[in-house]
């Protein structure tokens, strides 16, 4: 049986669904009451709906367990057109991508939506004996960073780019934890970068890349040695650290050690099935065990910015990969009459298609309903949210902001 392997984790996942709760505690802040009874007709326009609209998501009432291939095509470009209005009240951070041109337009439409923006473009680089630079400032596009920052009326969005160590040595490593000067050096570099473009901050990701290869207090203080500074500047560090698997290569006790330090904890808890095992993007009861396991004090949660994949996967019995959103929509363009199946125990849902060359498909990608369920997940565990990346979504996607 070609599908056998992805057949066979679809069955175990829907042997795992149970009635759906109907329950919902984040509502928007303009809920229109007249507008959802003029609107609850209008559910499966003819044709393609683009731009702002009178009528947000919620008032079509399309956050629904309910979906459609029709509705989705018909709708994903529309979105309401008070993009300044806000739903979420946590810290919400999105990346942008340089190489998804049109995470640049969401940034300038609802920046307002977002606190910070982090546009991956820099890396650090060790040039040597206490000398660092940071590259990829080619791709800072300054106009842009303006027009982000006054994309709303209510709070200005902080601009802080992600910072990559990029082509290190464990020789270089070696250096930066044994020796002070070493630190501080990286420390001004980083700096002057971010003063010289007028970035608010940086998000920095390094804990992912090397957690397991080097002793975690040297990783607690080397963050610590930066952020010491950046605060002096006023600047907000944002730290990416890994999510909660087979080894938990960031723990409540680092968390603990590092609170004071930082900003907020970029959380990545997406990608949890890969084409080895294909599944759910991020199981909700997985989301709230890894950030249980950081926290369990509610008051110090504010910190952790629970991630939110907008992007899906589409597997096959050879693998597979993800998909982003232009590459779903042609999906569901060629496919009108797909069904989708949604998980309650992962609060997913996916379909299944059969493509031209005979080959089956299994398909998992975000929805109006399971973005809900996560940002209610949020507001219950009273953290903030990331999301990678906004380039990857539907425009629609961001009413639920």
């Amino acid at each position: 049986m070609i599908f056998s392997k992805t057949r066979l984790i679809f069955i175990l996942i829907c042997a795992l669904a149970y009635e759906i709760s109907a329950s919902q505690t984040l509502s928007p802040k303009n809920k229109g009451t007249k507008k959802k009874s003029a609107e609850k007709t209008d559910k499966k326009p003819s044709k393609e709906r683009l731009g702002p609209q009178k009528y947000s998501v919620f008032d079509k009432n399309f956050v629904s367990q309910e979906v459609t291939a029709k509705d989705i095509v018909n709708n994903h470009r529309a979105f309401f057109t008070e993009t300044d209005e806000y739903n979420f009240d946590g810290l919400v951070l999105g990346y942008v991508t340089p190489w998804n041109n049109h995470g640049y337009d969401i940034g300038k439409i609802f920046g307002n939506k977002f606190t910070h923006i982090s546009p991956v473009w820099l890396q650090v680089r060790r040039k040597g004996p206490k000398k660092y630079e940071v590259t990829g400032t080619h791709d800072i596009d300054k106009q842009w960073v303006v027009d982000v920052r006054n994309a709303g009326r209510e709070r200005k969005t902080k601009i802080v780019p992600r910072v990559l160590f990029d082509g290190w040595t464990g020789k270089d490593y070696t250096e930066l934890f044994n020796n002070p000067k070493e630190r501080l050096s990286l420390s001004k570099t980083l700096i002057e970068s971010c003063k010289k473009h007028k970035f608010d901050g940086f998000v920095i990701e390094v804990w992912s890349q090397i957690a397991g290869a080097v002793n975690p207090d040297s990783l607690v203080e080397l963050i610590r040695d930066i952020s010491d500074l950046f605060t002096v500047e006023g600047l907000d560090f944002i730290l990416v650290v890994p999510p909660k698997r087979n080894a938990d290569l960031f723990t409540s006790k680092q968390f603990d050690a590092l609170y004071d330090y930082v900003t907020a904890f970029s959380l990545m808890t997406y990608d949890f099935a890969d084409p080895t095992r294909p599944g759910p993007n991020a199981p909700i009861n997985w989301i709230e065990d890894t950030i249980s396991a950081i926290s369990l004090n509610e008051t110090r949660r504010k910190k952790i910015l629970m991630g939110l994949n907008f992007y899906g996967n589409d597997y096959t019995a050879n693998g597979g990969g993800p998909i982003v959103g232009h590459e779903y929509i042609k999906i569901l363009e060629q496919f009108p009459e797909l069904s989708f199946t949604y998980v309650d125990k992962v609060a997913e849902h996916l379909f299944e298609y059969k493509d031209k060359d005979g080959i089956n498909h299994l398909v998992f990608y975000p929805t109006l309903y399971s973005i809900l369920q996560r940002l209610e997940l949020a507001h219950k565990l009273k953290v903030g949210v990331s999301i990678w990346e906004i380039g990857q979504g539907l425009d629609y996607f961001y009413d639920l902001l």
